[in-house]
C-alpha cells in the first residue's frame, strides 16, 4: 500500500506528507519547519529553516512562490491570522546562489515575504507541492512585540525604524544599522546589524569593512542563522580583495 491517502502522525513538529516519492517501505517522508526562537521583536528577521525529509530528489526552491529545479516543486507559507505579502521580497543571498542547486533543507526569512505588524501571534505552516504532491508542515507558532520604553531593546528598536535587511541584495544605504551596533552593542538586532553593514558594505566593494562585519557575525553570533551566509560572503569579500 503507498503512503498516498494515508496519514502518519509524526513528532517534534512534523505531520503526514503526502508525497508519492517517499521511500517505500521506511519512514514516510515529512516536512520540518523549525526556528531558533518563538519570541521576536518588532523589525526583527523572522528566521525559519524548511526540512524535506525522507523524499529523494525532492528540492526546496530559495523563495516562497518560486520554482524549484524542478519545475514541478513550488513553496508557500500560510500565516494566521492573514498578513499581505511583501513586494518585491527576495531570497536570502546565500539561498539564492544555490537556487539551481538541488537542497532538501533552506532559511527563510518570513518578515522578508510578509507585511507583519509590529506585534501579535501568528501561526504558520509551510505548504510544498512536488510533482503533483502536496506537503504541509505542523503549525509553528511566533509572537512579535514591541519593547516598551525601559526596556533593553527600546532605543535599538526605535533607532532601527523601518526594515533595512528588506530585499537583501540592494544597496540602499541605511545608517541605522551602522547607530544600533556603536551604541547599542547588545541588543537582540546587533547580529543583524552586523550582517546587513557587511552586505552594504560589499555591495559597495568595501571589502574591508565589509569583511570587519562578517567577522563579527561568525566570531560573536556563531549560531546566527545568518552565520553560514555571513560565512559565504566572508570568502567572496577575500577573494574579491586580493584582486
Amino acid at each position: 500500500m503507498g503512503l498516498r491517502g494515508v496519514r502518519w502522525r509524526l513528532g517534534a513538529g512534523c505531520l503526514l506528507v503526502l508525497l508519492g516519492a517517499g521511500a517505500e517501505g521506511g519512514e514516510p517522508p515529512s516536512l520540518r519547519l523549525e526556528g531558533g526562537q518563538s519570541e521576536y521583536l518588532r523589525l526583527e528577521p523572522i528566521l525559519l529553516t524548511l526540512k524535506v525529509e525522507g523524499a529523494p530528489g525532492a528540492a526546496l526552491p530559495p523563495a516562497p512562490g518560486g520554482e524549484g529545479p524542478s519545475a514541478a516543486s513550488a513553496l508557500r507559507f500560510e500565516v494566521e491570522p492573514p498578513v499581505k505579502p511583501r513586494p518585491a521580497a527576495k531570497p536570502l543571498p546565500g539561498e539564492a546562489a544555490t537556487a539551481n542547486q538541488t537542497l532538501a533543507s533552506r532559511t527563510y526569512d518570513l518578515l522578508e515575504w510578509f507585511q507583519f505588524p509590529d506585534h501579535g501571534e501568528f501561526t504558520v505552516r509551510a505548504v510544498y507541492e512536488h510533482g503533483g504532491d502536496r506537503v504541509v508542515s505542523a503549525p509553528l507558532t511566533l509572537r512579535i512585540a514591541s519593547p516598551k520604553q525601559g526596556d533593553a531593546d527600546f532605543d535599538a528598536v526605535a533607532r532601527v525604524h523601518h526594515i533595512p535587511w528588506s530585499n537583501y541584495e540592494t544597496n540602499a544605504f541605511c545608517g541605522d544599522t551602522f547607530d544600533v551596533v556603536q551604541k547599542w552593542p547588545a541588543s537582540k538586532l546587533a547580529k543583524y546589524c552586523h550582517y546587513w553593514n557587511g552586505r552594504y558594505s560589499q555591495n559597495k566593494k568595501e571589502y574591508e569593512k565589509a569583511i570587519a562585519s562578517y567577522r563579527i557575525v561568525l566570531d560573536k553570533y556563531p549560531g546566527c542563522p545568518l552565520a553560514g551566509d555571513a560565512r559565504r560572503a566572508l570568502a567572496e569579500c577575500e577573494k574579491a580583495n586580493t584582486h
